[in-house]
């Protein structure tokens, strides 16, 4: 009997610049141009990906750490800038302070919405996330009051309103693609994509 495989999971590494975000994005870009294939680099300052934890994201902001340019990068691409890393400190004077494998990413998310269709619209859009992603501790609220219908549209009442939260969670790759489309409905609003390194 044939036994079927399954193409494996592309795996993705966060990549830690100490550099300007800027020439960094230049850098990364020219690069992988250069080696050619099919690359993928998502930075943090462009794509809604949160770096490191709170107390590091504090020092940053008070100045006691530099903040660096965390990108994320498939496996391949990860492993030409690790081979590369002498020459590129060197040449670019673009340190790499740090390289993990990414574990797991999640994306938390809230809405409100005072109309039944703009609801709707989100109930669908989050039941057709793309595959490998999942939705996680959704709470979903409806609440109705009759008695203020046909009140203008920033009144403290409303007749219907609608609430939602939880977390999305997948390939780093497939939670960019929920955050752009995500633009799509103004209603949402995204935190930055949490990640979860080896």
């Amino acid at each position: 009997m044939a036994e079927t495989t399954r193409p494996a999971k592309p795996s993705f590494y966060e990549v830690v610049f100490r550099g300007k975000p800027k020439v960094v994005r230049a850098f990364m870009h020219g690069l992988t141009m250069g080696a050619g294939g099919t690359r993928t680099l998502f930075f943090s300052f462009t794509d809604g990906i949160a770096h490191e934890g709170k107390v590091e994201r504090l020092a940053e902001k008070v100045g006691l750490l530099d903040a660096g340019c965390h990108v994320v990068m498939d496996a391949d691409t990860a492993a030409l800038v690790k081979s590369l890393a002498k020459r590129i400190s060197r040449e670019m004077g673009i340190e790499i302070s740090s390289q993990k494998r990414i574990k797991a990413a999640r994306l938390a998310f809230t809405y409100r919405a005072y109309n039944p269709k703009h609801d709707d619209a989100i109930l669908r859009y989050l039941k057709a996330l793309p595959e490998g992603v999942k939705l996680q501790g959704f709470k979903h609220d409806v609440k109705s009051d009759p008695s203020s219908k046909g009140v203008e549209a920033y009144a403290v009442a409303h007749d219907f309103e609608a609430s939602g939260a939880g977390e999305i969670t997948g390939p780093v790759d497939a939670l960019v693609a929920v955050r752009q489309a995500a633009a799509d409905y103004p209603l949402i609003t995204l935190q930055d994509i949490e990640l979860t390194l080896a």
